[in-house]
C-alpha cells in the first residue's frame, strides 16, 4: 500500500491531467497552467517552438502554444529581433536539460546583445525562473519558460514544472494540430485590417492613421477582435488569429 503523501501527489496530477484534457482552446491550457504553477512565485510563462533567427513577427507569433507572457516584453522582444541573441533560446537548443536562468552567465558573459535581453526581461519582473526544451517526435524543439519576480525553484519545483509543462506542450500541440474552431468567428473586413495590422506590431494610434481613423476606433476594433477570439491581449489575439487562419 503507498503512503498517503503519494496517493495525495498522484491525485493532484491526474486532476491536473484531466483538467488538461478538458481544455478545449490554448487559453485555457494556459490558464491551468498557470492555476498550477502561481504558489511557486510563477508570474509569467510561455511555451513555443523555436522560430528561425530571420523570422519575421507573425512567424514568432505563429509559434506560439501557451502565452502568459507581459504583451509589452513579446512586442519588444518580437521588434527587435531578440531570438537571435536570446541565450535562453541558445540553451534550449543545445541542451534538453532543464535550467534555471541563473545559470546562463557563462553564455551572456561575453556578449552583449544577450547580456542586453536578459536585462531588459527584468524590467518586466522576469527575474527568476526555469526553463527547459523537448523535442517532438517529428524533430521540432518546444521551449518552455517559466519566472516573477522572486521563485521558488528547488529541485522539487523544477521536477514539478517539467511534469506540467511536458503534459501541457503535449495538450497544446494535439489542439493546434486539431485547429478545430470552438465555434465559428466572423471578423468584419475593418476588424481584420485592423488585426492585420497589429501582426506587424503597430499600436492603436498607428493602426489608426492608416486606416484613416480615430486612435479610439481603432481601439475598439481591437477590442471587438478580442473578444471573439477569446484572447486576454492583443499578442494572443494575433497569434490565435493565425493559428485559426484568420490571418495569414
Amino acid at each position: 500500500m503507498q503512503p498517503r503523501p503519494f496517493r495525495h501527489s498522484l491525485n493532484h496530477t491526474l486532476a491536473f491531467i484531466r483538467d488538461l484534457d478538458r481544455a478545449r482552446n490554448l487559453d485555457d491550457v494556459s490558464a491551468q497552467v498557470m492555476r498550477h504553477v502561481a504558489p511557486f512565485g510563477v508570474e509569467h510563462m510561455v511555451a513555443s517552438t523555436i522560430p528561425g533567427r530571420d523570422s519575421n513577427r507573425r512567424q514568432q507569433l505563429g509559434h506560439l502554444l501557451l502565452n502568459r507572457w507581459p504583451e509589452e516584453w513579446t512586442n519588444r522582444y518580437v521588434s527587435c529581433g531578440y531570438v537571435a541573441h536570446d541565450a535562453t533560446i541558445h540553451r534550449m537548443k543545445s541542451s534538453p536539460e532543464p535550467f534555471k536562468w541563473n545559470e546562463l552567465g557563462p553564455l551572456v558573459q561575453d556578449n552583449p546583445n544577450a547580456r542586453r535581453v536578459l536585462h531588459e526581461a527584468t524590467e518586466f519582473n522576469l527575474k527568476e525562473g526555469f526553463a527547459l526544451s523537448l523535442q517532438t517526435l517529428d524533430k521540432q524543439i518546444v521551449g518552455f519558460s517559466a519566472g516573477g519576480r522572486h521563485t521558488d525553484m528547488s529541485p522539487g519545483t523544477q521536477g514539478m514544472l517539467t511534469l506540467v509543462a511536458t503534459y501541457a506542450i503535449g495538450r497544446a500541440i494535439a489542439l493546434k494540430q486539431e485547429r478545430v474552431p470552438d465555434g465559428p468567428i466572423v471578423l468584419s473586413a475593418r476588424e481584420r485590417e485592423a488585426l492585420q495590422w497589429a501582426a506587424e506590431g503597430k499600436n492603436d494610434w498607428e493602426i489608426g492613421e492608416v486606416m484613416s481613423i480615430s486612435e479610439h476606433g481603432a481601439d475598439k476594433h481591437m477590442r471587438s477582435v478580442r473578444v471573439k477570439l477569446g484572447a486576454i491581449n492583443r499578442t494572443q489575439a494575433v497569434a490565435e488569429a493565425i493559428r485559426r487562419g484568420l490571418i495569414a
